[in-house]
C-alpha cells in the first residue's frame, strides 16, 4: 500500500485525533522514542518481572520500531514459550536488543525492580500478586509470582510513554494501581487476591487479532499447562496486523492467526485445535467442546449471535473506536441462558458521519496528495489500536475467566479506560459458578 501502511494503526492515534499533521509527521514522533526497559536482577528470576520486560519489549518495538532491554544477567525463561529458553533470547526474538550498559539516546525508560537509572524519563512497574500499576518513584515490589501482573503493570508504563507521544511533550509520570482480581475494588494491600485458583482448562479462543493475540499472551505467560484450546480465525496476518499482534513475530506476514496462536499455546502446554472459518453461530456445541469462549471480535452483530449459542461463559473484550476512545476497555461476561441484549449498543448512523470527516482531514489530505482517493479509504475505515491496550485487555480477561473457574461471580459488564485504570465501572454480577467445569489448579 504504502510505507506508512505497516504501523498504520497506531499512527491513526495522532493523525484522526488531530494529533498530527500527516502520517509521515505521526511515524517520526514514534521514531524518535528510543526505550530501554531495564529489568533489575530482583526481578530477572521472577513470573512477574519477565512478563513485564517482555511485554514492554514486544509493545516498545512493535509502537516504536526499536527497544533495548538493560539487564545485568540472563535467566531462564519461567514460562514455556516458542522464543527460546532465555530472557535474553526471547527480548532478541521479540525484535529488541539487549545490552548490559544503556543505549546512546535513550529517551524514556521503564524500571523493573532494582536497576541503574539514566533517562531523561523513567516510569516503573509495580505489583502484588494480583495488584498491578506503575510508580513514579521507587516502591518495594510486593508478590511477584504472578505474570499477569507484570504484563498489566508494563502495559500501563506502556500507555504513558505513547501518552508522551500523543502530547507532543513529557509528561509526568502517574502512580496507578488496579487488582487484576477484582478490579472494581480499590486496590489496597488488603485485595492481593489469593494465591490458590484455578485456570479454566478448557478455552475456545474466536476472534485472533489484536484481543485475542493479547488473551493467548497472557494465558502462556501464566504458565498453566495441560489444558485444551480451539482457536478460530479465517484471516492472515497482513502487513497492517502486524504492529498491533502480541504473537506475530518479525518477517510473519501472512501466515494465519489461527497457526500462529496454536504455535503459542503448543508451546506453553497446551492441546490445540485449529478453524480457518468464521463461526456464524452454525458449529453445534458437543459436550466435550470448551465451556468458555473467549472473544476478541471486531463488530456487534456477530457478538450477539455468539452470546446466544450455548457456551456455559462467553467472556468478550471490546475496545473503545476512533481516536479519542481508542484505549478504553470494555469487558462482558455472559452466562448461558442470560439475555446479553443490554450489553452493547446498537451502532448509530454517526459512525458514516465521523469516517467522512476523517477523511477531509489535514492528514488525510496529505496522504490522498501522494496516493490518491481511493488508496485512503482502507487508510480511513481501519481500527485505530495500540498492542498495550490488548495486553492489558488479555490481563483482565484470564483474570476474570480464573475467577469463575475458582467458582466465583465476576462483573457482567466491566468498563476501563487506561489514563485512569483505577476508575472502573461496572454493572451487576453474575451469578455465583455452581459447578468446576475442569479446571488446573494453581498455587504460586
Amino acid at each position: 500500500m504504502t510505507k506508512h501502511w505497516k504501523r498504520s494503526r497506531i499512527t491513526k492515534a495522532l493523525t484522526d485525533s488531530a494529533r498530527a499533521g500527516s502520517f509521515k509527521e505521526a511515524e517520526a514522533r514514534l521514531d524518535a522514542v528510543r526505550i530501554a526497559v531495564v529489568l533489575g536482577f530482583d526481578q530477572g528470576a521472577t513470573a512477574a518481572g519477565q512478563a513485564a520486560a517482555l511485554t514492554a519489549v514486544a509493545t516498545a518495538r512493535k509502537c516504536f520500531g526499536r527497544v533495548t532491554l538493560v539487564s545485568q544477567a540472563d535467566a531462564p525463561l519461567i514460562a514455556a514459550l516458542p522464543l527460546g529458553g532465555t530472557v535474553y533470547a526471547a527480548a532478541r526474538r521479540l525484535g529488541g536488543n539487549v545490552s548490559r550498559t544503556w543505549p546512546a539516546r535513550t529517551t524514556h525508560a521503564i524500571i523493573i525492580g532494582e536497576g541503574p537509572i539514566n533517562a531523561p524519563w523513567m516510569i516503573r512497574c509495580w505489583w502484588g500478586r494480583w495488584l498491578a500499576g506503575t510508580r513514579a518513584r521507587e516502591e518495594t515490589l510486593g508478590d511477584s509470582r504472578l505474570a499477569l501482573a507484570g504484563v498489566f503493570a508494563a502495559a500501563l508504563a506502556m500507555r504513558q510513554i505513547f501518552a508522551c507521544v500523543l502530547a507532543a511533550k513529557s509528561l509526568r509520570p502517574r502512580d496507578a494501581t488496579v487488582s487484576l482480581w477484582s478490579p472494581w475494588e480499590t486496590a489496597t494491600s488488603e485485595k492481593a487476591g489469593p494465591e490458590r485458583f484455578d485456570v479454566p482448562d478448557h478455552l475456545w479462543f474466536l476472534g485472533l487479532g489484536h484481543l485475542g493475540q493479547g488473551f493467548i499472551w497472557n494465558l502462556c505467560l501464566l504458565g498453566a499447562k495441560g489444558g485444551r484450546a480451539v482457536v478460530q480465525d479465517d484471516q492472515a496476518i497482513g502487513e497492517e496486523n502486524e504492529a498491533t499482534s502480541l504473537l506475530v513475530l518479525p518477517r510473519k506476514i501472512g501466515t494465519k492467526k489461527a497457526r500462529i496462536a496454536a504455535r503459542w499455546l503448543t508451546a506453553a502446554g497446551w492441546t490445540t485445535d485449529i478453524l480457518e472459518r468464521r463461526h456464524h453461530g452454525d458449529i453445534r456445541l458437543l459436550p466435550d467442546d470448551p465451556p468458555y469462549l473467549l472473544s476478541g471480535l471486531d463488530r456487534v452483530e456477530p457478538r450477539l449471535v455468539m452470546a446466544r449459542h450455548g457456551f456455559d461463559y462467553m467472556i468478550d473484550a471490546g475496545l473503545g473506536h476512533g481516536p479519542h476512545d481508542f484505549e478504553g476497555i470494555q469487558l462482558r461476561v455472559i452466562a448461558k441462558g442470560v439475555s446479553a441484549d443490554d450489553l452493547w449498543n446498537t451502532p448509530d448512523d454517526a459512525v458514516d458521519a465521523k469516517l467522512a470527516e476523517r477523511k477531509s482531514s489535514a492528514a488525510y489530505r496529505d496522504l490522498e496528495a501522494r496516493i490518491g482517493q481511493c488508496g485512503i479509504v482502507s487508510f480511513a475505515e481501519a481500527s485505530t489500536s495500540v498492542p498495550f491496550v490488548g495486553a492489558a485487555a488479555g490481563a483482565l480477561v484470564i483474570a476474570q475467566a480464573i475467577r469463575l473457574a475458582s467458582m466465583n461471580p465476576t462483573a457482567r459488564f466491566l468498563q476501563m479506560q487506561m489514563s485512569a485504570p483505577e476508575m472502573v465501572s461496572v454493572g451487576e454480577f453474575t451469578e455465583e459458578p455452581l459447578n468446576n467445569m475442569g479446571s488446573i489448579s494453581t498455587a504460586l
